[in-house]
């Protein structure tokens, strides 16, 4: 086609919302074999998988946006400064007892299986497996809202856990996360290493003793909730805003580079 042909897809944009981005596949190592497909890599893919570091799955020139949640998701509940947080650390979702599936592989590499190894019987974590249609209900009822990696290390928990001002306590490792130049993503939520699950309470209590306060009241700035939400139409500052953000200054860069080198 002639809008393609002229530049090889370079100036097309594609959503891959996929675990490992364009590669397609939700086995990471299935993913890394497989690669993103030839014809896709002069393009720019906006994915939700990102993370730090040289990887397969984020060879195309990219974008990482947030999961996409919807919008009135935030004005289904009372605003989060509000909120009655009578539960300590929440999770809800898979966590197997033997993590090792049918496939041969880990699922979570067994972080959330220590989850519920450490923390199954302990009162101060709602740690639930079966599904349960209302679960943002007790998301917004939480002080932190737990984000385990699954297959992949990114998972529309994250951005439901700022809409509904639960403070997101991310245990993926090497994750990278959409627009951090506005959201500041160390000021709204908190990072545990996967080989710290262990120490995870410990981590939680000290936050509470020193810095939650501080930590919610970034989280609650409804500058930060609207740049994680796709809003129909688009609204400044919003997630489709902060996307064609960050397309342009990857345009900015093609631009300076294409005239470095004719120089």
């Amino acid at each position: 086609m002639p809008y393609w042909n002229r530049s090889a897809g370079a100036d097309h944009v594609f959503v891959a919302s996929h675990d490992f981005g364009a590669c397609f596949h939700p086995m990471e190592d299935v993913a890394v074999a497989d690669g993103i497909p030839e014809f896709l890599k002069k393009s720019i893919l906006l994915q939700t998988f990102g993370v730090h570091g040289p990887h397969v799955c984020q060879e195309a020139e990219h974008v990482v946006i947030p999961p996409h949640v919807p919008p009135e998701v935030a004005l289904e509940l009372p605003e989060p400064e509000k909120a009655r947080r009578d539960i300590f650390a929440f999770f809800r979702g898979k966590m197997e007892v033997h993590p090792k599936n049918i496939s041969g592989r880990f699922y979570s590499k067994k972080v959330r299986t220590e989850l519920l190894h450490h923390y199954g019987r302990n009162s101060k974590f709602y740690l639930k497996r079966k599904r349960y249609d209302d679960y943002r209900s007790e998301m917004a009822r939480s002080l932190f809202c737990l984000c385990p990696l699954g297959w992949a290390p990114w998972s529309p928990r994250l951005v439901e856990s700022v809409l509904l001002g639960c403070v997101p306590v991310i245990i993926a490792d090497d994750i990278r996360l959409p627009f951090p130049s506005v959201l500041r993503w160390q000021d709204i939520s908190l990072q545990v290493a996967e080989k710290d699950v262990a120490s995870l309470e410990t981590v939680l209590d000290h936050v509470v003793a020193t810095n939650l306060s501080a930590i919610q009241k970034n989280l609650w700035d409804p500058v930060k909730r609207k740049a994680l939400v796709f809003n129909r139409p688009l609204q400044e500052g919003d997630a489709t805003w902060q996307v064609l953000r960050e397309l342009e200054a990857l345009l900015d860069r093609s631009q300076r580079s294409r005239v470095g080198s004719s120089r």
